[in-house]
């Protein structure tokens, strides 16, 4: 089960630096065998083309890591990653990139708003955690306070966080925060973001509950 999470991270670490919402080894990739209670996590600053899925990192939840085959350096955001799996039981995977029209309402300090239906895949919410020092506890703790009722966060002058089942579902939620993020802010650019109009919360609740999702 576990090499076939760790081809899987890599696959979609792969997708995320091919598809734009990172690169050379920006952001960080993770997923968890809750069986085992282990997880594999994309190492620090490597281009994820330059390895292969059985370098990647594996530790447990308390962060003793249990194999590195190349001895790479653990993602920086590796206490992040494991507070959120620690937190979240309900969830096995955590995505973090740098992608750029979220990013954007990162430098802003202002939530996506919820201007499109691909945003109930999602929570509906992507609200910002308040800055703190990337790879630090602290942020850790600002990550898992700011997702708390969404699958989805900005981080302050940071980036996007998003978390899933699988790796690959939360990989698309980013996508989905993405692509909303892009339709908010040519919005904005024509009426100005506080003439933007969204989804009412009432809107996204019921519409949680009719398509089953869980936030």
């Amino acid at each position: 089960m576990l090499d076939a999470i760790k081809e899987e991270v890599l696959r979609i670490s792969r997708l995320a630096e091919e598809s734009g919402l990172c690169h050379h080894g920006g952001g960080n990739f993770s997923m968890i065998d809750r069986d085992l209670n282990q997880l594999a996590i994309t190492p620090h600053a490597e281009s994820r083309f330059s390895f292969e899925a059985k370098d990647l990192i594996v530790m447990d939840l308390d962060g003793k890591i249990l194999e590195n085959q190349k001895n790479l350096s653990p993602s920086s955001e590796t206490e992040m990653h494991l507070a959120l799996l620690r937190a979240r039981p309900e969830i096995n995977a955590v995505c973090h990139t740098h992608a750029r029209q979220s990013s954007t309402f990162a430098v802003l300090n202002k939530p996506v708003k919820p201007v499109l239906c691909e945003a109930f895949m999602y929570g509906g919410f992507c609200r910002v955690a308040p800055f703190e020092l990337p790879g630090t506890k602290e942020l850790a703790l600002s990550a898992v306070k700011g997702i708390e009722g969404t699958q989805a966060v900005l981080l302050q002058k940071h980036g996007l966080l998003t978390i899933g089942t699988n790796i690959y579902e939360a990989y698309l939620k980013s996508v989905y925060v993405e692509d909303v993020a892009e339709v908010c802010l040519r919005a904005a650019a024509i009426v100005g973001y506080d003439n933007v109009e969204a989804f009412s919360e009432e809107e996204i609740d019921y519409m949680m509950r009719k398509l089953g999702i869980v936030g």
